[in-house]
Protein backbone atom coordinates (compact mmCIF):
# COMPACT_ATOMS: atom_id res chain seq x y z
CA UNK A 1 0.00 0.00 0.00
CA UNK A 2 1.18 3.44 -1.00
CA UNK A 3 2.59 5.68 2.01
CA UNK A 4 -0.14 8.28 0.67
CA UNK A 5 -2.89 5.85 0.65
CA UNK A 6 -2.16 4.65 4.32
CA UNK A 7 -1.30 8.03 6.13
CA UNK A 8 -5.67 8.67 4.47
CA UNK A 9 -6.67 6.07 6.00
CA UNK A 10 -4.72 6.75 8.98
CA UNK A 11 -6.48 10.42 8.79
CA UNK A 12 -9.94 8.97 8.23
CA UNK A 13 -9.31 6.66 11.13
CA UNK A 14 -8.90 9.77 13.57
CA UNK A 15 -11.16 11.46 12.39
CA UNK A 16 -14.08 8.65 13.10
CA UNK A 17 -12.54 8.23 16.38
CA UNK A 18 -12.32 11.76 17.51
CA UNK A 19 -16.39 12.19 16.41
CA UNK A 20 -17.13 9.21 18.16
CA UNK A 21 -15.38 10.13 21.19
CA UNK A 22 -17.41 13.53 20.89
CA UNK A 23 -20.44 12.09 20.88
CA UNK A 24 -19.57 9.74 23.73
CA UNK A 25 -18.45 12.49 25.63
CA UNK A 26 -21.36 14.90 25.22
CA UNK A 27 -23.21 12.04 26.41
CA UNK A 28 -21.45 11.65 29.84
CA UNK A 29 -22.00 14.69 30.24
CA UNK A 30 -25.72 15.36 30.06
CA UNK A 31 -28.30 14.29 32.72
CA UNK A 32 -30.10 11.55 31.46
CA UNK A 33 -33.36 11.80 29.78
CA UNK A 34 -35.97 9.78 29.26
CA UNK A 35 -35.82 7.80 26.19
CA UNK A 36 -38.10 6.75 23.55
CA UNK A 37 -38.33 2.76 23.28
CA UNK A 38 -36.40 1.28 21.22
CA UNK A 39 -35.33 -1.74 19.29
CA UNK A 40 -31.84 -3.83 19.12
CA UNK A 41 -29.40 -1.90 20.27
CA UNK A 42 -25.76 -2.39 18.34
CA UNK A 43 -23.27 -4.55 20.29
CA UNK A 44 -20.04 -2.83 21.84
CA UNK A 45 -17.42 -4.52 21.22
CA UNK A 46 -13.30 -3.95 22.30
CA UNK A 47 -11.15 -4.81 19.69
CA UNK A 48 -7.44 -6.48 20.15
CA UNK A 49 -4.50 -4.14 19.73
CA UNK A 50 -3.54 -5.96 16.63
CA UNK A 51 -7.71 -4.97 15.43
CA UNK A 52 -7.84 -1.81 17.12
CA UNK A 53 -4.53 -0.30 17.66
CA UNK A 54 -6.33 2.79 19.22
CA UNK A 55 -7.47 0.67 21.69
CA UNK A 56 -11.34 2.42 21.79
CA UNK A 57 -14.63 1.09 21.80
CA UNK A 58 -16.27 0.08 18.69
CA UNK A 59 -20.21 -0.23 18.11
CA UNK A 60 -20.70 -3.70 16.38
CA UNK A 61 -23.71 -2.87 14.10
CA UNK A 62 -26.31 -6.00 14.34
CA UNK A 63 -27.17 -6.96 10.47
CA UNK A 64 -30.69 -6.35 11.86
CA UNK A 65 -30.39 -2.80 13.68
CA UNK A 66 -32.94 -0.77 12.31
CA UNK A 67 -31.31 2.67 10.62
CA UNK A 68 -35.05 4.08 9.83
CA UNK A 69 -37.40 5.96 12.37
CA UNK A 70 -39.02 2.27 12.73
CA UNK A 71 -36.26 1.80 15.61
CA UNK A 72 -38.69 3.44 18.03
CA UNK A 73 -41.30 1.78 18.94
CA UNK A 74 -43.05 4.94 20.30
CA UNK A 75 -42.16 7.98 17.54
CA UNK A 76 -43.83 10.81 18.38
CA UNK A 77 -42.47 14.30 17.16
CA UNK A 78 -44.80 16.88 17.99
CA UNK A 79 -42.74 19.56 19.36
CA UNK A 80 -39.28 18.81 18.13
CA UNK A 81 -37.11 19.77 15.36
CA UNK A 82 -36.08 18.24 12.56
CA UNK A 83 -32.93 18.48 10.99
CA UNK A 84 -30.76 16.98 8.29
CA UNK A 85 -27.78 16.00 9.33
CA UNK A 86 -24.55 15.71 6.27
CA UNK A 87 -22.23 13.67 6.80
CA UNK A 88 -18.94 14.00 5.90
CA UNK A 89 -16.49 10.84 6.75
CA UNK A 90 -17.82 8.20 9.45
CA UNK A 91 -20.46 6.06 7.79
CA UNK A 92 -23.92 5.99 8.09
CA UNK A 93 -24.60 3.03 10.25
CA UNK A 94 -21.85 4.12 13.00
CA UNK A 95 -22.84 7.66 12.82
CA UNK A 96 -26.58 6.92 13.99
CA UNK A 97 -25.99 4.37 16.61
CA UNK A 98 -23.87 7.03 18.21
CA UNK A 99 -25.97 9.95 17.79
CA UNK A 100 -28.94 7.64 19.43
CA UNK A 101 -26.94 6.96 22.36
CA UNK A 102 -25.21 10.51 22.61
CA UNK A 103 -28.35 12.28 23.94
CA UNK A 104 -27.79 15.14 21.25
CA UNK A 105 -31.78 14.01 19.67
CA UNK A 106 -35.21 12.58 20.28
CA UNK A 107 -34.86 10.62 17.57
CA UNK A 108 -32.08 9.71 14.67
CA UNK A 109 -32.46 7.89 11.73
CA UNK A 110 -32.25 7.36 7.93
CA UNK A 111 -35.05 8.92 6.21
CA UNK A 112 -36.44 7.67 3.09
CA UNK A 113 -34.65 9.96 0.99
CA UNK A 114 -30.77 8.36 2.58
CA UNK A 115 -30.73 11.28 4.58
CA UNK A 116 -29.66 10.98 8.26
CA UNK A 117 -32.20 13.25 10.76
CA UNK A 118 -32.16 14.08 13.77
CA UNK A 119 -35.14 15.69 15.94
CA UNK A 120 -34.72 17.55 18.67
CA UNK A 121 -35.86 19.66 21.36
CA UNK A 122 -35.14 23.03 21.52
CA UNK A 123 -32.98 22.52 24.65
CA UNK A 124 -31.12 19.47 23.35
CA UNK A 125 -30.44 21.65 19.92
CA UNK A 126 -29.19 24.18 22.57
CA UNK A 127 -27.20 22.39 24.48
CA UNK A 128 -25.81 20.86 20.95
CA UNK A 129 -24.25 24.01 20.27
CA UNK A 130 -22.73 24.79 23.24
CA UNK A 131 -20.92 21.46 23.32
CA UNK A 132 -20.04 22.26 19.44
CA UNK A 133 -18.54 26.09 20.27
CA UNK A 134 -16.63 24.25 23.50
CA UNK A 135 -15.10 21.93 21.23
CA UNK A 136 -13.99 24.29 18.68
CA UNK A 137 -11.92 26.11 21.30
CA UNK A 138 -10.73 22.93 22.45
CA UNK A 139 -9.63 21.71 19.14
CA UNK A 140 -8.07 25.77 18.70
CA UNK A 141 -6.22 25.08 21.92
CA UNK A 142 -4.46 22.45 20.70
CA UNK A 143 -2.68 24.03 17.48
CA UNK A 144 1.39 23.85 18.04
CA UNK A 145 3.34 27.22 18.31
CA UNK A 146 6.01 26.96 15.03
CA UNK A 147 3.88 24.42 13.30
CA UNK A 148 0.34 25.29 12.90
CA UNK A 149 -3.04 27.12 14.18
CA UNK A 150 -6.51 27.37 13.70
CA UNK A 151 -8.66 30.74 13.69
CA UNK A 152 -12.48 30.77 12.70
CA UNK A 153 -14.28 34.30 11.07
CA UNK A 154 -17.38 35.06 9.90
CA UNK A 155 -19.69 32.89 12.54
CA UNK A 156 -18.12 29.65 12.28
CA UNK A 157 -18.20 29.56 8.67
CA UNK A 158 -14.73 30.72 7.54
CA UNK A 159 -11.55 28.50 9.10
CA UNK A 160 -8.06 30.14 8.94
CA UNK A 161 -4.88 28.27 9.23
CA UNK A 162 -1.23 29.26 9.28
CA UNK A 163 0.85 25.74 8.31
CA UNK A 164 4.67 25.77 8.67
CA UNK A 165 6.20 23.49 5.96
CA UNK A 166 7.81 21.99 9.34
CA UNK A 167 4.44 20.12 9.57
CA UNK A 168 5.51 17.78 6.90
CA UNK A 169 7.99 16.15 9.28
CA UNK A 170 5.72 13.68 10.49
CA UNK A 171 2.88 15.91 12.06
CA UNK A 172 0.54 16.11 8.73
CA UNK A 173 -1.72 13.37 10.01
CA UNK A 174 -2.30 14.99 13.39
CA UNK A 175 -3.17 18.62 11.72
CA UNK A 176 -5.44 16.92 8.89
CA UNK A 177 -7.47 15.23 11.75
CA UNK A 178 -7.75 18.30 13.75
CA UNK A 179 -8.98 20.58 10.74
CA UNK A 180 -11.41 17.94 9.89
CA UNK A 181 -12.87 17.75 13.48
CA UNK A 182 -13.08 21.89 13.08
CA UNK A 183 -15.06 20.97 9.87
CA UNK A 184 -17.29 19.20 11.65
CA UNK A 185 -18.21 20.75 14.16
CA UNK A 186 -18.75 24.02 11.97
CA UNK A 187 -21.21 21.84 9.53
CA UNK A 188 -22.82 20.90 12.92
CA UNK A 189 -22.90 24.57 13.87
CA UNK A 190 -24.47 25.77 10.77
CA UNK A 191 -26.81 22.96 10.36
CA UNK A 192 -28.36 23.31 13.78
CA UNK A 193 -28.39 27.40 12.90
CA UNK A 194 -31.01 26.69 10.26
CA UNK A 195 -28.41 26.46 7.03
CA UNK A 196 -29.20 23.83 4.83
CA UNK A 197 -26.58 24.76 2.40
CA UNK A 198 -24.13 24.86 4.87
CA UNK A 199 -20.00 25.24 3.58
CA UNK A 200 -16.99 26.30 4.99
CA UNK A 201 -14.57 28.64 3.45
CA UNK A 202 -10.66 27.33 4.62
CA UNK A 203 -8.12 29.77 3.50
CA UNK A 204 -4.15 28.57 4.69
CA UNK A 205 -1.01 30.44 4.74
CA UNK A 206 2.45 29.69 5.47
CA UNK A 207 3.41 30.88 8.93
CA UNK A 208 6.73 32.01 8.05
CA UNK A 209 6.45 34.13 4.95
CA UNK A 210 2.11 34.51 5.12
CA UNK A 211 1.96 33.23 1.61
CA UNK A 212 -0.99 31.82 0.65
CA UNK A 213 -0.99 27.91 0.56
CA UNK A 214 -4.60 27.20 -0.26
CA UNK A 215 -8.23 28.72 -0.44
CA UNK A 216 -11.05 25.99 -0.72
CA UNK A 217 -14.44 26.09 -0.14
CA UNK A 218 -15.62 22.70 1.51
CA UNK A 219 -17.19 20.21 0.96
CA UNK A 220 -17.70 21.01 -2.57
CA UNK A 221 -13.20 21.28 -2.65
CA UNK A 222 -11.60 18.55 -0.26
CA UNK A 223 -8.82 19.47 2.19
CA UNK A 224 -5.40 18.39 1.53
CA UNK A 225 -1.80 19.77 2.68
CA UNK A 226 1.07 18.51 1.27
CA UNK A 227 4.70 19.37 -0.25
CA UNK A 228 2.83 20.38 -3.21
CA UNK A 229 0.85 23.22 -1.45
CA UNK A 230 4.50 25.39 -1.22
CA UNK A 231 5.60 24.18 -4.30
CA UNK A 232 2.16 26.09 -5.63
CA UNK A 233 2.66 29.22 -3.47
Amino acid sequence: MKKKNIVGIIIIVLFVIGIAAALMQYKREQTALEQPKVGEEPETVVLSADENPFGVEIKKINENYDLTKNYYKNYDNKGLEKFVIPNIAIDERTYIAELRESGYCQYGYIDEGDNIIAEMTEQQKEDWLNYTVNDINRIIGQGEEGFYSFKFTRNYEELQLEISKEILNGKTTTHTALVMSLIYDSEIYQVLNGKTDWAIHIVGKDLETGGELMNINFPEEGYHISIENWDNM
